[in-house]
């Protein structure tokens, strides 16, 4: 009987144990991927507009989501064929990763919220921001 009780104890610590350092340290691959798309002409209700390029850089995924206190590893990998930023600015982030590049970025979610994710180098209207999401 003794011998049961210490083996389900030991079950028991060992699942919230698991449970604990699991929840402790989260892991995001982004991929950071330029899309550049030229349109030589387009007509919209009577008017025709010519030689359209869009350049779109969006970070796939785009949302990351995690408790509040948990340490997060971030790996950017830049498929872009120029610099990219990386930042989050309520975490004091600012990265630069160049073209081809990859990198880590670590931080401690240690505040909750919803914090944009956006490069810093180049005009807003460029990049598509993406978000962390800190929830309790």
């Amino acid at each position: 009987m003794k011998i049961t009780k210490i083996m389900l104890l030991s079950s028991v610590v060992g699942l919230l144990l698991t449970g604990v350092s699991h929840a402790a340290e989260q892991n995001f691959k982004v991929v950071v991927n330029a899309y550049d798309t030229n349109i030589p002409e387009l007509k919209v209700e009577g008017v025709t507009v010519t030689n359209i390029r869009a350049f779109n850089v969006l970070n796939e995924p785009e949302t990351l989501v995690v408790k509040k206190g948990t340490s997060v590893k971030i790996t950017v990998e830049n498929k872009s064929p120029i610099s990219e930023g990386f930042a989050i600015d309520e975490y004091g982030i600012k990265e630069i990763i160049k073209a081809g590049e990859t990198k880590v970025i670590s931080l401690v979610a240690d505040k909750v919220g919803a914090f944009t994710i956006w490069c810093q180098l180049h005009p807003k209207n460029i990049h598509l921001p993406g978000t962390l999401n800190v929830i309790e």
